[in-house]
């Protein structure tokens, strides 16, 4: 079965970067009759976005492409592992832009006719825009340019012109020609310009491109209404159009309108007008918006925080991966929405779940925290050092004496990507809880510090978040001391980061303690030959993973027991 995700806008490829982050802790399965589950094997997904400088497709390409390289290594490892299973592909559609009209001045000025038609359709200001920063939040101007994008796809294809659109079509239709189902979601914003008028647009093309085998193809959208404001612009509207947050209900409204007066979900098989197998719907009340940091129409300053929704988004994307909507399951057609059962964002938000998030995303968060407030150095120490110096390293001296400078090569490679994973998973979870509804948790006590939350310790996530800061500065700028009073202090309180019903008595301490026993215990195992930077994931394991039972690193067979998940 083909699994196909297409991240339409800059809010799809925040869904994106969320996305990763579920597999790694691998949240993407099936699961059968029993109710036994299993990771799925790949995920393809293409990034839609006509502002190719974004700052949120930028974060979310680098976070795939890290993982991509963690995912790698864990597969070569010949233990059994939790977590990073599902392999991921990303590819970002260049639409050939370069050829392309990026303005609708721009594809009229040779049509005498098509002029006077769009005076009357848009402004000036409108119809100057150059698309290279998206459409601002005007559908109407999208939909032109979807409409010429789609239709030239064939011809690319006559000119013999590389499209990453075509060779998604291309895998596609060969799945579909093996007799193999396929189940693609399209995701974004409504209340936008790029994903209001993308999704839409490229889920009719693909409907009627694989029409003959509606059999065998699944097609789901999620659909994110307003769940933030955006500060007001400087800008003077009478020479710029600008993004005004006053206008994302109406937007939605009017969106919403249409996917209903269309007949965009299918009422079963023989449906052939209904575009959608089901549509998922998230968003908040204005009590519940959060304010993004800055102003931006667009390319590298539009990076805004992560979002509780893109988090649920991403499970809403393994829902409709794991629903069947052919046969005797036709009746799952149908549009959905997420409401929560709990007075705050909890781990018990996430209903029958909630032992794998917690322990999925909790695990990996711990990970990071002692990778941060430990291993780093050391690791790094082991990597660079000569073989007498790394030996006298504690636990690590197993895995890095006797190695030559090219198995060291690799393992500096491995050890940088594992920091930048890392890194982008720390943050992005801090940005979850900086960006909290308001109505689902309690304020800061001061400013500055991030809410109080029942999902992680604030105080905590304040030292690791100070950590982060530190390392992001030029080794000169960095100040020792603080450094080393927050790894302290957050190694003291590990076992405390994860908000939990049960108490977790491991601490960093424990932890430490026990590995140069487990150190030669692996070490043996180890085969001398194989990939040096296989040992590295590894070393993380036993360096920073076994902080619980819910270890994501560690390989199970040296773990304690674990409970069967739900």
């Amino acid at each position: 079965m083909g699994y196909y995700v297409l991240a339409v806008g800059g809010t799809g490829n925040k869904i994106l970067e969320s996305l990763v982050y579920l597999a790694a802790v691998d949240g993407l399965y099936t699961q059968d009759e029993s109710g036994k589950t299993a990771p799925l094997p790949d995920v393809t997904m293409l990034s839609v976005d006509v502002d190719t400088a974004c700052g949120n497709t930028t974060r979310a390409k680098r976070a795939a492409e890290s993982y991509g390289e963690l995912q790698r290594a864990f597969r070569q490892y010949p233990a059994e592992h939790p977590g990073f299973h599902t392999a991921l592909q990303l590819e970002r559609w260049s639409m050939n832009l370069s050829r392309r009209a990026m303005s609708v001045d721009k594809m009229v000025e040779n049509h005498r006719r098509d002029q006077l038609l769009s005076r009357t359709l848009f402004s000036r200001t409108e119809s100057a825009l150059e698309y290279s920063e998206g459409f601002r939040g005007h559908p109407d101007l999208g939909v032109l340019f979807f409409h010429d994008l789609l239709n030239s796809l064939d011809d690319l294809r006559r000119e013999g012109q590389p499209d990453e659109m075509n060779r998604l079509l291309d895998q596609i239709q060969a799945e579909l020609d093996r007799d193999e189902p396929v189940k693609l979601i399209l995701c974004g914003s409504i209340f936008g310009g790029t994903g209001a008028s993308g999704i839409p647009a490229v889920a009719r093309f693909l409907r009627k491109r694989f029409a003959a085998r509606s059999d065998r193809f699944e097609m789901g959208a999620l659909l994110m209404l307003p769940y933030y404001r955006v500060p007001a612009s400087l800008a003077d509207e009478d020479t710029e159009i600008v993004v005004k947050s006053d206008d994302f209900l109406d937007k939605a409204r009017t969106a919403l309108q249409y996917y209903g007066m269309e007949g965009m979900i299918r009422d079963g098989e023989q449906d052939e007008n209904g575009v959608f197998d089901a549509l998922y719907l998230l968003g908040l009340p204005p009590e519940g918006f959060v304010t993004t940091c800055r102003y931006s129409t667009g390319s590298q300053s539009q990076e805004n925080d992560a979002h509780m929704l893109e988090w649920l988004a991403s499970r809403c994307i393994a829902k409709f991966f794991r629903t069947g909507f052919r046969g005797g399951e036709q009746h799952h057609m149908d549009c959905y929405y997420y409401q929560l059962h709990t007075p705050s964002f909890c781990w018990q938000s996430f209903d029958r779940e909630e032992t794998l998030y917690r322990r999925g995303y909790g695990s990996l968060l711990k990970a990071a925290a002692l990778f941060f407030a430990e291993c780093y150095h050391t690791l790094k120490s082991c990597v660079s050092l000569d073989d007498r110096q790394s030996a006298r390293v504690n636990y690590c001296a197993p895995y890095f004496a006797h190695r030559p400078a090219s198995e060291r090569e690799k393992l500096e490679g491995l050890l940088k990507t594992l920091y930048t994973f890392l890194n982008f998973y720390a943050n992005w979870m801090i940005q979850i809880v900086r960006t909290l509804p308001p109505i689902l948790c309690q304020p800061a006590e001061a400013e500055g510090h991030l809410p109080e939350n029942d999902l992680l310790d604030g105080e905590g996530m304040d030292e690791l978040l100070l950590l982060l800061t530190q390392y992001g500065l030029r080794p000169e700028q960095r100040s020792r001391a603080e450094m080393s009073r927050a790894a302290e202090k957050l190694q003291r309180e590990l076992h405390h980061l994860v908000v939990r019903r049960v108490p977790d008595r491991r601490t960093a301490a424990k932890i430490i303690a026990w590995q140069p026993p487990l150190a030669k215990r692996i070490s043996r195992m180890l085969d001398p030959r194989s990939i040096i930077a296989t040992k590295l994931s590894v070393q993380v394991a036993l360096s920073s993973s076994t902080v619980s039972t819910e270890c994501m690193f560690f390989p199970p067979r040296f773990s304690c027991s674990r409970d069967r998940l739900q």
